[in-house]
């Protein structure tokens, strides 16, 4: 028996009050769960911005202090 009928048997045996515990808690393992979100959408800040030509030249000496400090 797979995972999802043993959780639904054994569910369905439990009293209404209990279903609930059980539901509260899967909701909140949802929440909490990487990657169950649906993922972003591509092209989401397109046209707010523009990244420069020269987005992968090396920092100047002044901005690698800053990043450094």
């Amino acid at each position: 028996m797979m995972t999802e009928e043993r959780i639904i048997t054994i569910l369905r045996e439990l009293p209404p009050e209990r279903q609930t515990e059980v539901l509260d808690f899967a909701e909140f393992l949802k929440k909490r769960t990487p990657g169950a979100r649906l993922p972003r959408a591509y092209g989401l800040c397109e046209g707010e911005f523009q990244v420069p030509a020269d987005f992968d030249a090396p920092l100047t000496e002044s901005e690698l202090e800053r990043f450094e400090s």
